[in-house]
């Protein structure tokens, strides 16, 4: 029977429109969706020291539990609950004021004599919670939180923080199974829509080591895209000294005091790459240099024994998932987009003018110049003010095209990164992308 006029070209139009139907549902997945689509589950995955840890202290002359933040690493204006410091921040939340001495040794590590550190007896340390409670756990974020709620994310609804025990090195503590279980239930919850997992500094080599170790065909199910502000992927050269001074203070503002304790191999232990910093000199003392391959012998020589020997158990370069990058080049089961600052003066190691080295039975920093001389001059290259762009630039050797993934943004330093306009906007836009597998490149700059 022939259909003519209007009725025809209303068949016409409709059949179109079940065929587009029936083609968007054969490739099994949705349609492209744009800015009003309900973005794609997103994951931050913290810097050092600005992970909210839940420590637990057990023993004859101690029962209670606390929380704790690094006093350097997490200003005052970030505290949760309003707390005027990272001291009465954990006394508030369990913390007996008359204790508050003995935290350093509590979350110190104990290194033994072949070099694997653990808690010490009678102590536990987790986050405080993961991915349930982004202001409780990472608070230092909120403002970056609050910049991509205003593109559409929900905080703690798929807007996720990944909170870990950084003091341990990746793989020794419970990120990569943290990890698994967040996101397969983000993305179960997300009928399907792969996550994508934003990290900082720290963060981005944990999340680096656990897109490595895990099933490239769970990756590939479960995630999207790893994008990096200011990302750590590699030893960081500037904070070896501080397995050789004094550790961290609950005053945020004392000059001689690390931002971390001197055992927390997770930063001090992980060795330095010359596949990344080359032959530069990153220490002296007197005529004596001192270069990324030399960073064992200047641990011993400064007296931070014990961290030289957990450098043999945590050293990247002793790390397959690490080398299958650094040396050999292998891209990542996940496309990555990367950013980081350039253009300022940044300490890459420290000189000291002629400083007296370990010997004998000196087994601790104490007893070497080093610990001493607590204003040694800066040896200084380029960088983002807290990283050197050697660092930052490391993935240039496992990307798929490093002029497509990696931005360089002139004077933007290392914590400001994260709320940048432009590094959020470049998020924003590969979050968008990625929804249909078309991540849009950044290009060098």
């Amino acid at each position: 029977m022939l259909i003519s006029g209007k009725w025809a070209d209303l068949r016409i139009l409709l059949a179109l429109t079940l065929i587009a139907a029936a083609g968007l549902a054969g490739c099994g997945g949705k349609a492209p969706t744009g800015e009003g689509a309900s973005p794609a589950p997103l994951f931050l995955v913290p810097g050092l020291g600005m992970s909210a840890l839940e420590v637990q202290v057990r023993g004859d002359q101690a029962d209670f539990d606390f929380d704790f933040l690094v006093p350097a690493m997490n200003p005052v204006d970030t505290l949760p609950g309003g707390a005027s410091s990272a001291l009465e921040y954990s006394v508030a939340s369990g913390l007996p004021q008359a204790q508050a001495k003995r935290v350093r040794d509590w979350i110190s590590l104990a290194i033994d004599r072949n070099g694997v550190a653990s808690n010490q007896p009678g102590v536990s340390v987790a986050p405080v919670s993961v991915g349930e409670d982004f202001a409780a756990e990472c608070p230092r974020y909120m403002a970056m939180a609050n910049q991509l709620a205003a593109e559409g994310w929900s905080v703690d609804s798929n807007l996720f923080c990944l909170p870990f025990d950084y003091r341990h090195a990746p793989g020794e503590n419970s990120f990569v199974s943290d990890f698994k279980s967040r996101v397969q239930e983000a993305v179960s919850q997300a009928d399907g829509q792969k996550a994508v997992v934003a990290c900082h500094s720290q963060g981005c080599l944990m999340a680096y080591q656990a897109i490595r170790v895990i099933d490239p065909v769970w990756v590939e199910a479960n995630l999207a895209l790893l994008y990096g502000f200011a990302g750590q992927f590699s030893g960081c050269s500037d904070c070896l000294r501080w397995a050789f001074q004094p550790g961290w203070s609950w005053n945020p503002d004392d000059q001689g005091a690390s931002p971390v304790d001197p055992s927390w191999v997770g930063e001090l232990a992980l060795g330095l790459q010359p596949s990344v910093y080359g032959k530069a000199v990153l220490y002296r003392n007197g005529s004596q240099a001192y270069r990324a391959s030399d960073a064992r012998t200047l641990l011993r020589d400064a007296g931070a024994v014990a961290i030289s020997r957990a450098t043999r158990v945590y050293a990247l370069e002793r790390q397959d998932w690490f080398r299958r990058g650094a040396l050999d080049g292998e891209p990542l089961a996940v496309p990555g987009r990367f950013v980081f600052g350039v253009d300022l003066p940044t300490t890459v190691g420290y000189g000291y003018d002629s400083v007296a080295l370990r010997t004998g039975d000196c087994a601790h920093p104490r007893c070497a110049g080093f610990w001493k001389e607590s204003d040694p001059s800066a040896i200084e290259a380029d960088g983002d003010g807290g990283d050197s762009t050697w660092m930052n630039s490391a993935p240039e050797a496992w990307t798929s095209d490093p002029s497509c993934d990696i931005r360089r943004l002139s004077g933007v330093d290392h914590m400001s990164i994260v709320t940048n306009a432009d590094a959020i906007a470049r998020l924003v836009s590969a979050a968008r992308g990625s929804l249909a597998a078309a991540v849009p490149c950044f290009g060098q700059g």
